[in-house]
């Protein structure tokens, strides 16, 4: 087939163009591929994680509610070494914790706690993990680290609960002026009519002064 001149220009031109970066293009759209599916076949795993992990969670809930401490850690166990990238590792943990917690097994209830304190990303969930840790320091009368809990990080839909269980540790010390500042404290970062605004400024009150 002839071609006029413009067009064989334009056809050398592509020509040129593909020889200089023909192998660059080739090489990155090969390289967009496999990071596709990389991505695709790594959304598939975590899904197949997932979903394993729920099975597991299942189990841990089942001894939760039958307080059959010794299958309860060893489900959440397997979560925390197999499925620990997983939210249900996380829930399994805070469950057995409270599992522990009530069966006065304080120390599991503290391991399963710290686990999350170490593992866990979501910010939240570690809050909730810190409040336990302090209640269990407090439980055992050790104050000043369950003041140490306390004052670890957290986000500030979290201060009223904090400041409020701070509140709790300097009262059970005998501290009802450092008790008397964080009660206050908690209720000033409460919005609106909150539950626990009656219950703070009731132990408030009963510290008198």
């Amino acid at each position: 087939m002839a071609y006029d001149l413009q067009e064989q220009e334009q056809i050398d031109s592509m020509k040129a163009f593909w020889q200089q970066w023909g192998k660059l293009i080739s090489g990155a759209v090969v390289a967009i591929s496999v990071a596709y599916l990389g991505y695709k076949a790594f959304g598939y795993y975590q899904n197949a994680q997932a979903s394993k992990a729920a099975v597991v969670f299942a189990d841990v809930e089942q001894a939760a509610q039958s307080q059959d401490l010794a299958k309860v850690k060893g489900a959440a166990g397997l979560l925390q070494s197999d499925y620990a990238g997983t939210a249900y590792a996380a829930d399994a943990a805070l469950l057995a914790a409270k599992v522990a917690f009530e069966k006065n097994d304080l120390a599991t209830a503290q391991a399963q706690l710290s686990w999350v304190v170490q593992n866990v990303k979501d910010e939240s969930m570690v809050a909730v993990a810190h409040l336990r840790l302090a209640t269990i320091e407090l439980d055992q009368k050790r104050y000043d680290a369950a003041i140490a809990e306390l004052g670890q990080a957290h986000p500030s839909a979290f201060d009223a609960l904090f400041l409020d269980q701070k509140g709790d540790v300097h009262a059970a010390k005998g501290d009802k002026a450092a008790a008397r500042d964080a009660y206050k404290a908690a209720l000033a970062k409460l919005v609106g009519e909150s539950p626990n605004r009656q219950f703070i400024q009731t132990k408030l009150d009963a510290l008198g002064g």
